[in-house]
């Protein structure tokens, strides 16, 4: 019998000493980086979903401080405007708190504001006699345009006979990340308004209130 040569004998069939071919090797190789590449792309999406859901919940607590402090403002105006907008551009509402109620003590005016051209909310508030006004603090911002809602983001609904108290609907859509956006809206009733709250009549129609409340130079924003 003629003996195996020692190299036929490494890469026979069966021989535990033997090893692999390249083109063996080749296709391993090919499965691995196959299998690496759907791990890394569940891991991407896993990541990205993530950062998604945190954004849009911070987004949402946004939303839901923003409103709470409405909420807790406009409950006790006795009169509020009809919003409008600046020569600016920026969208406003205000709305009037007595004295009585106030937790200062003294008659105070709030102000929210919406600027398109930097997507901000902000409120501010003085006292009736203030002689200068306050700067503007920030509550939300990527606040973009909602183009499905007339009147936005606020729209004062007027005291009447049937319903005498003023209300506001305050209506946010928030861009949380460049696919999701977060919209909620809500009305909050001016407990302490009636029919005869300045601001509350409109006999012309265009918009603005009669007799405003916490009407001043330089007021508007």
């Amino acid at each position: 019998m003629t003996p195996i040569p020692h190299r036929a004998r490494a890469t026979a069939p069966g021989n535990p000493e033997a090893g692999i071919s390249v083109i063996e090797l080749i296709v391993a190789l090919g499965i691995f980086t196959f299998v690496v590449a759907i791990f890394m792309s569940g891991v991407v999406v896993m990541t990205r979903n993530t950062v998604r859901s945190e954004v849009t919940a911070d987004a949402g607590d946004d939303l839901r401080t923003v409103f709470q402090r409405l909420d807790k403002q406009v409950r006790y105006a006795d009169a509020m405007n009809f919003p409008g907008v600046s020569g600016t551009g920026s969208a406003y509402v205000e709305f009037r708190t007595p004295a009585t109620v106030a937790a200062s003590g003294v008659e105070t005016c709030t102000q929210w504001r919406w600027v398109p051209s930097t997507q901000r909310l902000e409120v501010r508030s003085w006292r009736s006699s203030a002689a200068t006004l306050p700067p503007f603090v920030l509550m939300a911002q990527d606040v973009v345009d909602d183009t499905s809602v007339v009147l936005y983001p606020f729209e004062m609904t007027p005291a009447t006979p049937q319903h005498p108290r003023q209300s506001l609907t305050v209506t946010l859509l928030v861009e949380a990340v460049q696919d999701r956006e977060v919209s909620t809206g809500s009305t909050f009733v001016a407990r302490n308004s009636s029919v005869e709250s300045p601001g509350n009549t409109d006999t012309n129609g265009d918009g603005v209130s009669d007799l405003p409340a916490c009407w001043r130079s330089g007021v508007r924003p």
